[in-house]
C-alpha cells in the first residue's frame, strides 16, 4: 500500500472531518514490463521484447564492413556474390540470382545435442550484411514460459528473408527449430520455406583429410586464420544456461552470446572463402588437395568437363593427390570412349602403392573388351595377384576375400579364352 493511502486511513481513525475525504484505497501492483537485471541487460546491449505476457531478450551488435575477421573483411562477401552471378556451372553453394542481403548466417544454442523434444533451443541468432554494416541479432529465451515470445519475434523478423547459411543446420539446427515450433505454432507465424546452404558438408568435402576435425572452431583457426580468445566451450553452454535459469543473472550467459556471435560471423567469412575456392578452382593458388576435392564435387554434380580439367592439372605419379587425380582422369577418359588415353593413364599407376590393384584391374578390362588382347588382359590380372597395395590392405577381410575370388574367376576365364 502506498504512503498516501496509509495516511488516508490514519485520518479516518483519528476522526477527521468528512469534508476531508480520504483518497480511495488502491492496491499497489508491480509493473508488468519489469525484468530481472534489466540494468545489466541494457548495459550488454540487450532489451526485452514483449509479446502478450512473455518476453524474449534481443541483443544487437553492429560491425562496419571494413572489420577484419581472420583472413577476410566482412565486405569481401560482396565481391563473391557479384561473381556468382556470372557463374555458369551447377553448384549447391551458388548464390546466382540472390543478393547478399538474402543470406541469413544462422545458428542456435540448445540445452543438448539430441534431436528429441526434450532439447530446448534457448538462442536463435544470425548475422546479415546490410548496405553499410553487418548486424548480429540474437534472440534469447529467458525461461521456458517465453517460447511463444521468442518464436513470435524471431519469425516476424526473418519471415521475408531468403537463404539460411548454417553449419550442420540441415541435420540439426533447422530440424530442431521445426520440432520446437510445433509446440507454439498456433500462436506464432509459420516457418518460412528457406533455401539452405550448409557449410559443414562443404568443409568436410574439402578438408576432412587435412584437418584434425571439421568443427567450426578448427576450420576457423586452420582455414580462416581466426582464433577465439577466452571462448566458452560448447560443452559448458547448457550448464551455464541452466545456472542462468536459477539465478537470472546475465553474467552466466554473456560468454554464450559471444560464442554464438563468433559462430555466425565466421559463417559469413567461411562462405566467402568457400565461394573463392569454388570460383577460382582452376587457378594456381589453391592447395592440390582442395582442387582434387573440388573436382570430385563437380564430378558428382554432373559437371564432367570442369572436373576433368582439374584432374588433368593435378595428375601424375609419386604423390597421393596426383595419383588419385590420374586414376580419376583415366576413368573419365574411359567413360568418354577415349580408350587409348585411358589405358596410358592406368598403366602409369600399375606398380604404385595406392593404385596398382585398381589400375591393373581397369587395364585388364580394357585390354579384354576394347583392345581384344587376351594376353595383356591376363598379364595385368595376374599382376594384381602379385601385389598387396595400400588399397587392398585397407579393405575389410571379407572384401579382400571377395576381391581375390573375383580375380581368380577372371584369370580362369581369360585362360580359357586364350586356348580357344
Amino acid at each position: 500500500m502506498s504512503m498516501k493511502n496509509k495516511l488516508a486511513r490514519m485520518k479516518q481513525h483519528l476522526g477527521m472531518k468528512e469534508d476531508l475525504k480520504p483518497a480511495p484505497v488502491l492496491e499497489e501492483t508491480k509493473h508488468p514490463n519489469v525484468i530481472p537485471y534489466e540494468t545489466e541487460w541494457d548495459a550488454f546491449g540487450t532489451k526485452a521484447l514483449w509479446f502478450e505476457d512473455g518476453y524474449t531478450l534481443l541483443r544487437e551488435k553492429v560491425y562496419p564492413l571494413n572489420h577484419q575477421h581472420g583472413r577476410y573483411l566482412f565486405s569481401d562477401i560482396n565481391n563473391m556474390i557479384h561473381r556468382w552471378q556470372d557463374h555458369q556451372l551447377n553448384h549447391p553453394l551458388s548464390a546466382k540470382g540472390r543478393s547478399v542481403s538474402d543470406l541469413i548466417f544462422f545458428d542456435t544454442e540448445t540445452t543438448g545435442l539430441s534431436s528429441g523434444v526434450g532439447n530446448t533451443i534457448f538462442m536463435l541468432g544470425y548475422c546479415r550484411l546490410q548496405s553499410d554494416s553487418v548486424k548480429v541479432k540474437q534472440y534469447f529465451l529467458p525461461g521456458p514460459e517465453a517460447e511463444v515470445a521468442l518464436y513470435h519475434h524471431f519469425l516476424t523478423e526473418v519471415g521475408t528473408l531468403g537463404n539460411l547459411v548454417t553449419y550442420n543446420g540441415k541435420a540439426f539446427d533447422w530440424p530442431q527449430v521445426k520440432t520446437r515450433h510445433t509446440f507454439v505454432r498456433d500462436q506464432v507465424p509459420k516457418l518460412p520455406k528457406f533455401g539452405h546452404f550448409d557449410l559443414l558438408h562443404a568443409s568436410r568435402r574439402l578438408w576432412k583429410e587435412s584437418l584434425p576435425s571439421c568443427k567450426l572452431s578448427v576450420v576457423e583457426k586452420e582455414i580462416l586464420n581466426f582464433e577465439r580468445v577466452e571462448d566458452t566451450p560448447s560443452y559448458m553452454v547448457p550448464m551455464l544456461y541452466f545456472d542462468f535459469l536459477q539465478e537470472q543473472d546475465p553474467e552466466f550467459v554473456k560468454g554464450i552470446f559471444h560464442h554464438h556471435e563468433w559462430d555466425v560471423l565466421s559463417l559469413m567469412t567461411l562462405y566467402t572463402h568457400l565461394s573463392s575456392l569454388i570460383l577460382d578452382c582452376e587457378g594456381d593458388a589453391i592447395w592440390p588437395r582442395e582442387k582434387y576435392e573440388l573436382a570430385r564435387w563437380y564430378e558428382a554434380l554432373g559437371e564432367k568437363e570442369i572436373a576433368m580439367n582439374l584432374y588433368e592439372q593435378l595428375k601424375g605419379v609419386g604423390d597421393e593427390v596426383a595419383e588419385a587425380s590420374l586414376f580419376a582422369y583415366a576413368k573419365g577418359k574411359k567413360q568418354q570412349g577415349d580408350y587409348t588415353a585411358a589405358i596410358e593413364s592406368f598403366l602409369k599407376l600399375v606398380g604404385t602403392k595406392g593404385f596398382t590393384y585398381l589400375a591393373a584391374v581397369e587395364s585388364s578390362k580394357l585390354y579384354e573388351h576394347q583392345f581384344k588382347d587376351v594376353e595383356k588382359a591376363l598379364y595385368y590380372s595376374e599382376e594384381v595377384m602379385k601385389n598387396n597395395d595400400d588399397y587392398v590392405i585397407s579393405q575389410p577381410k571379407t572384401k579382400q576375400e571377395k576381391m581375390i575370388k573375383e580375380l581368380e574367376q577372371r584369370i580362369e576365364r581369360l585362360e580359357r579364352k586364350r586356348v580357344m
